[in-house]
């Protein structure tokens, strides 16, 4: 899996490497931009950009990201490839190692055009640029704290007006490295729209969670000298999840086990007319592999179907009541690996009560979803005194519940997904999977001093906005639960198999990108051997497909 440093942590990254390893910041900025041009050259090679016929603008602003546009401008100047190179700035702001590579490149032949935002002439430069030519975005880097505005805005609308192929250095100017979109932003944000991003050293977290990568296009990671074992020394807990998440899951089974050795789940869901959600998260919960599974539903929402659809379940039916928890339903939490709640349940005094003692009684790990989590929005008491107790809790809200449990607005929640996951998490001490594009998964902090996990999911596709696909989550991540995998990497692996069995589905639908829940169910065992050989191959240089980003322009 790969480090998603913050902005600050980054800076902090750069400058370890240059006291600690001896590598100068010139040095890292030469790799920068080499590492830009070896994208480029590959581009070339596969097709998807004709250099033979290309204009290449680079756009670079006074900084250490416009320092490396300025290396890319002579490197491509060096390959006889004709480059134009415009500084949105006075050669008196170019400084340090900038200014450095910027004599370079001077020394071998490449003429810079200095201008200001407002420059008639770059702006028309861009835009006479016909779909074969290439814009390099190396005007703002990971210093950016505040929404672009004024001049540079202009260069940005210019750039994203272009009809060129445009390649972003490290993230798109106007993106915030660590949010996405900046928190002052306005509707429409001035950020450059890249079919290609090249991020340097790691991917930045705004770049590759939502509603950042939006900007990104396809991104390409380029390795320019930092070394990865220097992201503990700086706190960073962030991950970008990748194949080797579901490494576990390929583990034969033993020659001698038996269905009692692949965990018991037991799953509290359904009511009547919401049967689905029920037999969706048992389905689901059996294809991943749990040993045994038991569907507990209600009187009022036994109708059969669950015998026909699921006859390797069992079922353990319960009266749901007002005034006391059915005990047979508290009984059957014995023996159990885990269990998963909520999928289905209605909305009635009943289920909060059956929500709150479930908590209490239930010692073994346990997940909440849908209405569970509607039932703790006005009292997280019993919740937080569970997981004081440190008995492993995961919440698998989309923005809606999210927002009422933090009692803000679904809105709030999209505006910064980052930190509603990670307060979330901290307020209820449980590991939280906040749905999405762009799924996040948080824990809380364990102890004083360490650095609480955060993942970004890359799998998944709009297709999979149906009805019925977080009732398939919750069931692969119970059965994981119920084998003894751990809350934070159980959230992670059901989450990358999920978006990555979706994926599938889509790319095998010839006429329409919708897919439904049990289309992902009935794809799960491709996706594990999908992530198993991707897992046994060198990482490939794109770490976001072309193909899952259609239609983002």
């Amino acid at each position: 899996m790969m480090l998603l440093p913050t902005a600050a942590q980054m800076r902090a990254l750069d400058e370890d490497t240059i006291q600690r390893i001896g590598i100068s910041g010139g040095v890292l900025m030469e790799s920068a931009g080499r590492s830009v041009v070896a994208v480029v050259t590959q581009l070339a090679h596969s097709g998807r950009l004709d250099l033979a016929r290309a204009r290449l603008v680079v756009v670079a602003g006074p900084g250490n990201n416009g320092g490396d546009g300025m290396v890319i401008a002579r490197y491509l100047h060096e390959l006889s490839l004709p480059c134009e190179l415009w500084i949105v700035a006075d050669r008196s702001r170019v400084r340090g190692d900038a200014l450095l590579h910027l004599v370079a490149a001077e020394r071998a032949g490449v003429t810079p055009r200095f201008c200001d935002g407002e420059s008639a002439a770059l702006r028309t430069e861009l835009l006479s640029l016909s779909p074969h030519d290439v814009v390099i975005d190396a005007l703002l880097g990971t210093g950016l704290t505040k929404s672009v505005s004024g001049s540079l805005a202009q260069v940005i609308r210019h750039v994203n007006s272009s009809p060129a192929y445009t390649i972003a250095v490290d993230l798109p100017s106007g993106l915030d490295a660590d949010r996405g979109i900046p928190s002052d932003a306005p509707s429409d944000p001035f950020i450059i729209r890249a079919d290609c991003t090249v991020t340097l050293g790691f991917p930045k977290l705004g770049l590759v969670s939502s509603p950042g990568f939006l900007f990104a296009g396809e991104v390409f990671v380029a390795d320019i000298g930092i070394p990865a074992s220097l992201g503990p020394l700086h706190q960073v807990g962030a991950q970008l999840l990748d194949p080797t998440v579901l490494a576990p899951l390929q583990v034969p089974r033993s020659a001698v086990g038996h269905k009692g050795s692949h965990g018991h789940l037991l799953i509290v869901a359904g009511s009547p007319g919401k049967v689905g959600a029920a037999l969706l998260a048992t389905e689901a919960a059996l294809h991943v592999g749990v040993g045994l599974c038991t569907l507990a539903l209600s009187d009022d929402a036994i109708d059969g179907s669950a015998g026909v659809r699921c006859p390797e379940a069992m079922t353990l039916p319960y009266r749901l009541r007002e005034d006391c928890v059915d005990p047979q339903l508290l009984l059957g939490i014995v023996g159990k690996g885990a269990l998963a709640v909520g999928p289905g349940l209605s909305p009635t005094i009943a289920t909060k009560k059956l929500v709150h003692a479930l908590l209490e009684r239930c010692e073994q790990p346990i997940l909440l979803d849908a209405e569970a989590l509607n039932q703790l929005a006005d009292d997280q008491m019993t919740l937080r005194n569970r997981t004081q107790q440190r008995r492993t809790t995961v919440l698998t809200p989309h923005p809606g519940e999210a927002a009422r449990l933090l009692q803000t607005t679904s809105a709030e929640i999209q505006r910064d997904r980052v930190g509603a996951v990670r307060t979330l998490a901290e307020q209820t001490g449980a590991v939280v999977l906040l749905k999405g594009a762009r799924t996040l998964i948080a824990e809380p902090s364990l102890r004083t001093g360490q650095t609480p996990r955060l993942a970004v999911v890359p799998t998944g596709n709009p297709g999979m906005g149906s009805g019925g696909m977080g009732d398939v989550l919750t069931g692969m991540i119970g059965a994981l639960l119920a084998a003894g995998w751990p809350g934070f990497e159980a959230a992670c692996a059901g989450a990358y198999c999920h978006g990555l069995a979706g994926d599938l589905a889509a790319s095998e639908r010839a006429t329409s990108s919708i897919v439904l829940a049990t289309q992902v169910t009935a794809t799960l065992d491709k996706a594990r051997k999908v992530a198993e050989t991707c897992a046994s191959s060198p990482r490939p240089w794109p770490i976001v497909p072309l193909a899952w980003m259609q239609g983002r322009r």
